[in-house]
Formats: C-alpha cells, sequence, structure tokens
C-alpha cells in the first residue's frame, strides 16, 4: 500500500563516525538547500530526518538505530532516511524494524535530493548497490562545512582494499579510489578562498590515493602539487597506515611550515601473532622504527595511534606485549576500541571471543596509559609558542583552539586581541602558561594569520 507523502520543506541531518562522512554530510547538506529545503536541528520537527550512519563498530550500528526511532518520535508522519554505511550493512534489519521510510546505501545516498522529491516515493524503500561494484570516485565539490566546523574536511579517497579480519569497511565502502588531482586541488582552492584556514585531507584509505589512477600518483606528489598551487595557511593529514608512511611524505610533513606536524598511525596490537590473526602488514618492531623515525625527524610532532584491545584470542601475555610496545614509543595520545564482532568479517567466527571483565580491564588500562602519555606530550610546551586555529569562544576573553600539533588550548587574549566573533578560525600565537584541565593555557594578543 502507498504512502501519500506531501512534497518536504524542512530536513534534519544526523552524522556518526569518521571525517569522511562529515564531508559527505556537507554536501548532502548544500544538495538539499539546492532543492529548495530548510536545515533545521536534527531535535526539532521537520519533514524529513536523515541519519548519515556508521557501521564500524556494533555501538555505531545502535547509535543509528536510536537516531532512527528518535526521528520517528518527533514527528510520525516524517521521512526517515538511513543513508551511508550501516544503511549498506545492516538494511534488512532497518526494513524489518520499520526504522526508515528510506534506506539508502553508500552509493545511492547522493541522489537523495532528487529521490525525496520524487512525488513517487513508496512507503518503504531500500536501495542499495553491493559495495563490491563501485566503481570510480564520485567527486562532491561543496562551497564550505555544514558540519559547525572551523576547519575544513577534503574528501580525496573512498574505499579500502586491504580486508583486515576484523573490518567491515571494505564491505560497506568499497575497493579504493582516488579524486583526481586537478579535482582535489581545484577544491582545495574553493575551501582556502572560502576563508578555512585548516584543511583537513581525509579518505577511508588516505595512503592508498592516487594508486587507482592512471598514470598512478602518489600523496607526496600531491601535497608537493598543493604546494606549487594556492595552499591553505594549515593543512593537516588525516590517518596514514604504517606501511604508507615513507621518508619522502615524513620529509614533506615535517619540512614544509604549513603541513601539521601531526601523524596518526594505527596500531591495533603489539604482538606479532595477533597482528597477523589481524591481517595487518607490519609486526611491532616494523612499526616502533617507523615511529622512532617520524619522532627524530619531527620531535614536537604530535603521533597517536589506534589500538584494539580483546581481539579474538588475545591473551593476558599477548595484551601486555601491546602495553609494554606503546609505553616504549613517543606517542602523544591513544584512541582504544575494545574490538566488535561485525557481520561479514573473518574474525567474527574466531573462537575465543575475550569478553567482560577482562575486555574492560585491559580498556581501561590502556585508557590510563593514553592519558599520562597525553599529559607528558602536553607537558613539555609549558613556556614555548604554539599557533592555534581559534574553533569557538568560551567567554570574554577567552576562546578554545587547536594547535598544529593536535593540542587543545584554550586561549585567553587581551582585548580579545583582534579576534571578534568573525573570527572564529583565525590563527593566532599563544604562549603556553600552563594546564587547564587536561588542556592547555595560554596567552594570545597576536593573529598569526
Amino acid at each position: 500500500m502507498r504512502q501519500s507523502f506531501s512534497k518536504p520543506a524542512t530536513f534534519a541531518i544526523e552524522t556518526l563516525g569518521c571525517k569522511v562522512n562529515q564531508y559527505e554530510t556537507s554536501y548532502l547538506i548544500e544538495t538539499l538547500i539546492g532543492a529548495g529545503l530548510k536545515q533545521v536541528p536534527f531535535r526539532d520537527r521537520a519533514d524529513v530526518y536523515i541519519v548519515h550512519s556508521c557501521a564500524v563498530t556494533a555501538k555505531a550500528g545502535f547509535q543509528s538505530r536510536q537516531l532512527l526511532r528518535r526521528a520517528r518520535r518527533a514527528n510520525p508522519g516524517a521521512l526517515i532516511v538511513a543513508a551511508g554505511c550501516y544503511a549498506q550493512l545492516d538494511a534488512e534489519r532497518i526494513a524489518r524494524e520499520h526504522l526508515a521510510t528510506h534506506i539508502l546505501g553508500n552509493s545511492e545516498k547522493f541522489n537523495l535530493g532528487s529521490l525525496l522529491l520524487d512525488e513517487k516515493q513508496k512507503a518503504q524503500e531500500t536501495r542499495t548497490t553491493g559495495a563490491g561494484s563501485f566503481s570510480g570516485f564520485k567527486n562532491l565539490p561543496v562551497a564550505r562545512m555544514h558540519t559547525g566546523r572551523t576547519r575544513a574536511m577534503l574528501k580525496i579517497q573512498d574505499g579500502c582494499d586491504s580486508f583486515c579480519s576484523y573490518c567491515v569497511v571494505p564491505l560497506v565502502r568499497g575497493r579504493c579510489r582516488s579524486l583526481w588531482p586537478d579535482d582535489a586541488l581545484d577544491q582545495m582552492e574553493r575551501l582556502v578562498e572560502a576563508g578555512y584556514a585548516e584543511i583537513v585531507l581525509t579518505g577511508i584509505h588516505l595512503g592508498q590515493w592516487g594508486r587507482d589512477l592512471d598514470p598512478p600518483q602518489s600523496l607526496s606528489g600531491l601535497v608537493r602539487a598543493i604546494d606549487s598551487r594556492l595552499h591553505p595557511p594549515r593543512l593537516r593529514l588525516s590517518s596514514l597506515e604504517p606501511m604508507e608512511i615513507d621518508d619522502e611524505l615524513i620529509g614533506l610533513i615535517s619540512g614544509f611550515s604549513w603541513i601539521c606536524p601531526h601523524f596518526h598511525v594505527p596500531l591495533q596490537s603489539g604482538d606479532a601473532e595477533i597482528l597477523n590473526r589481524m591481517r595487518r602488514p607490519y609486526g611491532p618492531s616494523e612499526y616502533s622504527a617507523l615511529i622512532a623515525k617520524i619522532h627524530r625527524a619531527a620531535p614536537d610532532a604530535a603521533i597517536g595511534a589506534d589500538v584494539m584491545v580483546g581481539f579474538p584470542g588475545e591473551t593476558e601475555r599477548q595484551f601486555e606485549n601491546t602495553y609494554e610496545l606503546i609505553e616504549s614509543l613517543p606517542l602523544s595520545y591513544l584512541h582504544v576500541f575494545p574490538y566488535s564482532r561485525r557481520p561479514g568479517t573473518p574474525a567474527a567466527g574466531f573462537s575465543e571471543q575475550v569478553q567482560g571483565d577482562d575486555l574492560k580491564r585491559r580498556a581501561a588500562a590502556l585508557k590510563e596509559l593514553g592519558a599520562r602519555k597525553k599529559m607528558e606530550f602536553r607537558q613539555k610546551f609549558i613556556g614555548k609558542d604554539l599557533e592555534v586555529i581559534i574553533e569557538k569562544k568560551l567567554g570574554p576573553e577567552m576562546w578554545e583552539g587547536l594547535s598544529g600539533n593536535y593540542i587543545s588550548v584554550v586561549v585567553r587574549t587581551e582585548n580579545d586581541a583582534g579576534i571578534g566573533e568573525s573570527r572564529s578560525g583565525s590563527i593566532v600565537s599563544v604562549r603556553i602558561t600552563g594546564f587547564r584541565g587536561e588542556d592547555l593555557e595560554g596567552k594570545s594578543n597576536r593573529i598569526a594569520s
């Protein structure tokens, strides 16, 4: 039975997950505004609710379902759209539980504007193409970010070819695909001209950028091309896999003053056997040597790591190997994730799933180690100057921002140092005076950019 829908006038969107999702959300928002719809907050009553979902963990899937239910409560007659990775992974459950009127996979979601304005909409419609058939990179130019951020994301890569045994990403994002360099440079210039002082290059597997193009390209080559054109005051690279950070890339990041001294290098485990079962293409010694090399080239750079606890079969000794490796390395912060069993991955069928108190204890121990590493890294900048991009105002003559080496800084100014409400996104030089909770605090009286 068809349900009749009037032409929607308002929409609300909530985004879960990675920087790639955040960039794609900006594209979806511009598409819908261009189609004549008005955006309202997700908590308000809207004609259309969109949950731009994530599937990387079971928790992300749960959060996606919760948001869909919240939207239905807010307006039972609204169009409810489940879009993106979780919709791609678990469309059957979303349909079975009647959580959405439209279920759109990672290819179909970009047709959202025309679909919502289609007068022949069905009461419940699922459109998902198998990720294995995704081909080519869809260019998604945006005029600006619509996710409330002063720093701009720029998606230049999608998909992953690694097929780690625990990871569902290739199943929902497909194989590696790259944005052509000229298109990347054009979009970079648009964002610079829009006033963004920092741009973050992002992708599902960023280090693979360009390898699928003809002729093949490299991320280092793209960075050099950016240097030769209009580049932002600050460029940041998001997560890079260990075996894709070569001497050339380290030299560029440490050598160009406009590239943020920040490396995020996933570790996942410090045990050789676990890494092998994860299908990670390196061992603890290779990872350790890379981190040491980065630290020598850029001693003030932030070096972060993802680490997973409780991978199936992880023994206490193997966990201790991870802890001891991390403790020995000059890492600046950790992102700690308990293993999450994902449908369709080889690890989902592995025996000896780690659960309960062991999982919680191991995660807590690594989080405590990460907190200690973070404080030790920040401590060494007291009395030094950092350049900080202003992100939001906290109060009179007090702002919050982010340094190039990924430190959250509370900035005190005299008479706002020329930083009016319109200057969020400015880069200021800050003399660090101490801690404010876990953050650093400092004084500024000069606009750096």
